[in-house]
């Protein structure tokens, strides 16, 4: 008999374990800002990611654990004991140690973000001249440092050894929040390293790219029976181009701990890109990385839906030839799941007082990963009823949600030609120095009038969301307030874009001519200030409201302010303001 239970007991562990490695990861993060104070969210605990039907949870504090250990088996000089270096070291291992506790007492894996290189200042003052280039940038193609890298590896699972696994990042680089760690990409980015060759655009880093996956899935997949998530985040090379994929990982056996984590765009989290052509190549499994909170399109202070465009397809995508969405890859045996960012990316603000728009994201994106069978229409409408709303509320709140793609895309990007969807980012407007090239070609090929009025139709848009914001009288009363509270902000900004957009194409257009349009600009620019005092009042009366824009460049070079008061929408309004002051 007891044989008999015994045997029993092992087909039903197989049972389970063969369940578990078909269901699909669902993991989010919040993605902190680097060199500010963590962010506030309930998407911090693991107790909220469960109850939303997350399996996993990746920390991103850019303290990561690699940054908690003392690599003390190479060598007990880089962080001695009664050091400050070790009192920090500590200090964060102990606050990591907590979150694994707590993540996994809420019965979700524990994953955590790591940027590849970080090491320590005085670990890499030692061993300089064994793994340093002549410009002093640590060089990953080194013996030593790849050694390094091992004893890097196994000392974070000996000072974590309930950790799950770990996310990998080569693309960027994040110090801000490491005191005693200095570090750079593994892979070379000066121009002299890049160039074309008849297949595909490369940075040479295919070879280092091989390397390290191979050194991660042997230190951890393979010995310690870990996960490893790669990203292969980068600009315009493994990560967008299928060739360059391919490269890298056709000649990386599969491992079932070895994942790629690849963005569903073709680029960063922009409208009017591609699907993102490397999701379903080659042979390892693929986790679809989405934005939430997306820094490009408000940050949440004003109405954002996503999820639709992600699952089913941004209207800009719908004539391209499949897959253009999630439903479309779902299918897929190389899908392995997602990962939301719920809150995060980017650099300051706007800053939020309200999750909302983040939280119909994630929770629509949780929901369809779990049940892939349901419709997008079917979660958010459970989503609305769940929040309250009732009756006809619930397909205005999906009609509002839906018209928010609409507007965002017709008011900062654009669907009649493509333009530097960079222009505007984070908190920060910019003006003729992003857009001159894009200006040059509307003028030139005679689209002046026709980008305007793409512009005030997303104005028009965003009335109608306002409108339906004011009619919706069911539903959480702080819910039913942020709704129109971030609609109101929505409109107001959008508008803002709409006269920063006539005054610099018209403004151009005198540029080239000679003859300048002095009656619509100033007509422009009046509307323009006026909606800017209107704006910067109703961020400071409205309590749940968030913070406000900046007419100027974003300049990643300029931190804390990370602008340019030399560039943006304003200095660019300014100038054609001084010029048709001297044409009356």
């Amino acid at each position: 008999m007891k044989r008999v239970l015994f045997l029993l007991y092992g087909l039903s562990c197989l049972f389970w374990h063969s369940l578990s490695a078909q269901l699909p990861i669902v993991m989010d993060m919040v993605h902190h800002n680097p060199g500010e104070a963590f962010t506030e969210s309930k998407f911090n605990d693991p107790n909220t990611l469960a109850q939303y039907g997350f399996n996993a949870q990746v920390v991103n504090e850019f303290q990561s654990v690699h940054t908690a250990i003392t690599y003390d088996s190479l060598n007990e000089c880089i962080c001695p004991v009664g050091s400050k270096e070790r009192l920090w070291v500590d200090s964060i291992a102990n606050r990591i140690q907590l979150r694994i506790e707590a993540i996994h007492k809420a019965g979700l894996e524990a994953y955590y973000f790591t940027d590849i290189i970080v090491l320590p200042k005085r670990l890499v003052e030692i061993y300089r001249e064994e793994i340093c280039d002549a410009s002093g940038r640590v060089d990953f193609t080194r013996e030593k440092t790849q050694e390094i890298h091992r004893i890097m590896l196994r000392e974070i699972f000996k000072r974590f050894p309930t950790l799950d696994g770990l996310v990998i990042r080569v693309g960027e680089t994040y110090l801000q929040n490491t005191p005693y760690h200095t570090g750079n990409g593994p892979i070379p980015r000066d121009e002299k390293s890049w160039e074309h060759n008849s297949l595909y655009k490369t940075d040479g880093g295919e070879e280092i790219h091989r390397c390290l996956i191979n050194l991660l899935r042997e230190e951890v997949c393979i010995r310690l029976n870990k996960k490893v998530f790669y990203r292969t985040w980068d600009f315009g090379y493994f990560h967008v181009n299928p060739q360059y994929y391919l490269s890298v990982t056709e000649s990386i056996e599969p491992h079932p701990n070895l994942y790629m984590c690849i963005k569903h765009v073709q680029g960063d989290y922009h409208r009017t890109f591609k699907f993102n052509p490397t999701l379903g190549i080659g042979r390892h499994k693929q986790v679809v990385e989405v934005e939430c909170q997306r820094e490009y399109e408000g940050k949440g202070a004003y109405p954002n839906y996503i999820a639709d465009g992600v699952l089913n397809g941004f209207e800009e995508l719908k004539s391209d030839s499949h897959p253009y969405c999630l439903n479309h890859f779902k299918q897929n045996p190389l899908f392995a799941g997602i990962w939301t960012w719920s809150r995060g990316g980017g650099w300051r603000g706007p800053y939020i007082k309200n999750e909302l728009w983040c939280d119909v994201n994630v929770a629509v994106l949780a929901e369809w990963a779990n049940n892939m069978s349901l419709t997008e229409k079917e979660i958010i409408d459970k989503y609305a009823t769940n929040n309250g709303f009732e009756g006809a509320d619930v397909e205005r709140f999906h009609q509002l949600a839906l018209l928010s793609a609409d507007a965002i895309v017709r008011g900062r990007a654009s669907l009649i030609m493509p333009v530097n969807v960079w222009w505007t980012r984070d908190q920060f407007i910019g003006g003729l120095k992003e857009l001159k090239k894009n200006l040059e070609m509307i003028v030139t090929s005679g689209l002046t009038d026709k980008m305007i009025a793409e512009k005030q139709e997303s104005t028009n848009l965003w009335k109608k969301i306002v409108l339906l914001a004011n009619q919706i009288q069911t539903g959480h009363p702080e819910m039913r307030h942020y709704l129109r509270t971030s609609a109101e902000y929505g409109l107001l900004l959008y508008s803002i874009y709409e006269q920063g957009w006539i005054i610099m194409l018209k403004g151009y257009e005198g540029d080239k001519s000679g003859i300048y349009d002095v009656g619509t600009i100033e007509k422009a620019i009046a509307q323009y200030d006026l909606l800017w005092e209107k704006y910067n009042s109703f961020v400071k009366t409205h309590a749940d409201c968030a913070t406000a824009y900046e007419p100027y460049s974003f300049d990643f070079n300029n931190p804390p302010q990370y602008h340019n008061l030399q560039e943006g929408l304003k200095p660019s309004v300014d100038r054609y303001r001084n010029i048709v002051k001297t044409k009356k």
